[in-house]
Parts: structure tokens; sequence; C-alpha cells
């Protein structure tokens, strides 16, 4: 009988962009699989992914909650389901991805008495990135006392993408060190990078969803200041601005900076590829992450990278080696640092032969496949010995 592997996730998009791959190698391996998400958080991003699942093959439900739905009732009965779905099919191993993933998902598993838990640790989510105040402080301490009721499910292994993550885990939630698997975020299939070189196309890109807490304002502003030193280079955003989340900057706003001149936007693209080979430098000021993909996928296309200096960002670069680190929300600092890279196209070469060596070393789809699957076969052999 094959084993059973069960994904849940917040959306199809997340999941297609960042976890199809060891889908697809379970699959090969002889696992059914399923995966078992939310409603979608923007259609733009979850349509075309929904296409790929159906494509390869890829077994999927589509539950009630919503990635930062706050309906009880849909949210509620979201998890009902899920606990309904785990007790009827027993998986042999449930692997959460995604805040709500995780919360739900974890909190399911352990009702539902799974034989084995992974919580894929992707980044915090919106409660973590800000500070918690009213109604957000009284949601956060919620959250944190559900959380440690899940990590305490007897036979799991969480998987965090930074150290800092691993430290909260480890001190915040008193987790033994043998239950955290750290392994530096989902990977990037290099061979799909290797006819990308270094362009000379005067592009600055931010690819990521448009939130504030991706620091697009502060992206926007940055490029306002250089081009009011008369830089010319073009400033592009990447990425859908209508995904369903609280610090969402909206198409209109995204169309009104387009018409002031500042910056162009390219919307929701589901190849990248294109976007990387023509830009010179990738931007991603963001508030906090997990280890973004984006990054990652920068170092592949060989392109120097200027990030903050928040969790998750400092570990895809090596600083001044392969990108530059600023400190979050602050646009004149960013654009000294992208002005710098602007007027230096041997510095960018450099950075960007750098950064493509980094991803061969850490940052392969292979290895992060490889290390998921040790990290199953640990739980199957606790399983084994019980």
């Amino acid at each position: 009988m094959k084993k059973k592997l069960y994904f849940i996730v917040n959306q199809g998009a997340f999941f297609v962009s960042h976890r199809i791959d060891l889908a697809l190698k379970a699959k090969e391996l002889g696992w059914q699989v399923k995966l078992l998400i939310g409603q979608s958080g923007s259609d733009e991003m979850e349509l075309p992914a929904v296409e790929k699942l159906k494509e390869h093959g890829i077994e999927y439900q589509r539950l009630s909650y919503s990635p930062t739905g706050m309906n009880p009732f849909t949210e509620i009965w979201g998890v009902i389901c899920l606990i309904y779905i785990l007790i009827k099919d027993k998986p042999d191993v449930v692997h959460t991805v995604s805040p709500k993933g995780m919360l739900y998902g974890g909190l399911s598993s352990r009702i539902a008495r799974v034989k084995s838990l992974v919580l894929a640790v992707s980044g915090m989510g919106y409660l973590y990135t800000n500070d918690a105040v009213g109604i957000k402080k009284t949601i956060l301490k919620l959250v944190n006392s559900l959380t440690q009721f899940i990590v305490n499910h007897p036979n799991k292994k969480i998987i965090v993408q930074n150290k800092d993550d691993y430290s909260f885990f480890s001190k915040i939630m008193s987790i033994e060190h043998s239950d955290i698997v750290l392994i530096p975020g989902s990977g990037v299939d290099l061979s799909k990078f290797d006819n990308i070189n270094t362009q000379n196309n005067h592009s600055v890109i931010l690819p990521a969803r448009l939130l504030i807490d991706k620091g697009v304002n502060e992206f926007v502003e940055a490029a306002r200041l250089l081009i009011a030193k008369g830089i010319k280079w073009r400033f592009i955003l990447v990425g859908s601005a209508s995904y369903d989340n609280p610090t969402s900057i909206g198409n209109a706003q995204v169309k009104h900076w387009v018409d002031e001149g500042i910056v162009e936007w390219f919307g929701h693209t589901v190849d990248m590829l294109p976007v990387y080979s023509a830009c010179d430098i990738v931007c991603l000021p963001s508030y906090r992450e997990g280890m973004p993909k984006v990054l990652l996928e920068a170092a592949a296309a060989g392109k120097p990278v200027v990030t903050t200096d928040v969790i998750g960002c400092r570990e895809a670069v090596i600083p001044n080696v392969t990108g530059l680190l600023v400190p979050v929300k602050n646009a004149v600092k960013l654009a000294g640092a992208l002005e710098m890279l602007i007027k230096d196209k041997d510095l960018r070469v450099k950075f960007g032969l750098a950064a493509r060596k980094l991803a061969n070393e850490k940052f392969s789809i292979d290895s992060v496949i490889e290390s998921t699957f040790k990290t199953y076969s640990m739980l199957d052999g606790k399983n084994n010995d019980e």
C-alpha cells in the first residue's frame, strides 16, 4: 500500500511556487500525495497554480478558510473539515506549510492523532511582522498558545529556514534541538537559470506580492529619490497588488505610481526567468521573511541583491559579497545602496558571480528535497520503534 503524504497550505499558488517539486518527487517515489488548501488569496495567482496542479496530477481539496480570514464560522468549519479528512484518510505524514497552514494543519493533526507531523515554518506571517497591539496582541497570544499545543505532538519535526526562527522554537517554545531541522529555503532548480547572463538594461525589480510588509512603499520612495537625482533607470514592480492581506497596496495605488512615472508594473508573472534575465538588480526591502525564494532565485540568476537586514533576508545574502543590506523601513538608505550598484557595473558583475556560487553551494532544490525526505525518514523510524 502506498504511503500517504498530505500537505496543508494556505493557498495553491504558494504551494506551486514553493513546494511542488517536493510533491512531484514524492509521487515519483510512490507516495500518494494530496494537497489541502484554503480559499484563494488572489485569483490572479491562484488560477494558473490550479492549472499547474491539474497538469501534474496532484490531487487537491479546497476548504473554507482563507489566507487572512477572520470570519469565525468559515475558519472553524475549515478546521473541522481538516480534522474529518485526516481521521478518515489516516495519512502517514502531514506536512504543513505557511502560517495558517501550520496553525490549522497542526491543530487538526494533533486532534486527529496523525502518525507523523512536519511543521514547515516559511516565515511567521502577518501577526509577527509588526508590533502587536489591541486585538492583534490578543490574537497573537492565542496563536502562541495554540502553537505550543501543536509543537508538543509526540512525533514531529519542525523545519525552519533561518537561525532566528530556530532560536524561537528552541528557546521560546522549548523544543528539543533534535526536533528542529534548519533547511535554508524552499530551493531552486539551478539548471533553469544556467543561461541567464549579466545584463545592462538599466533596471531594478522588486519581485513579490505588493504588500506594505514587502517594503513596496520604501522601494517606490527610493526610486523617486533616484529619479530626482537624474538617474534614468527603470524601477519595476513584479507581483499581484490585489492579494487578500491587511497590508495589500491595492491596484489603484500602484497605477497612481505608474502614472507618475516612478515605477513600471508587470503584475503577477508566472514565468520569472525572462524577468530575471532582463534585470540588473533584484531588490526586496521586506520587513520579515522565512527565507524568501525570490532572493534564492536572484542568486541562481547571478543577480546582485539589495535587501533589508531583517530575519530571513539577511541569511539569503553574503553582505558586500553577493548583495547589500540596508536598515528596514529606510528609503534613503535603500536609495543609497541601489545607487552604489547602479553606478558600478563591475561591482554588479562581481556580486552576481558570487551570488551564483552561493546558490550552487546552498540553495539547490535537490539538496532541499533530500533534506526533507531525510526528515520524513526520521519520523518513520520513530514510528517503527514505538
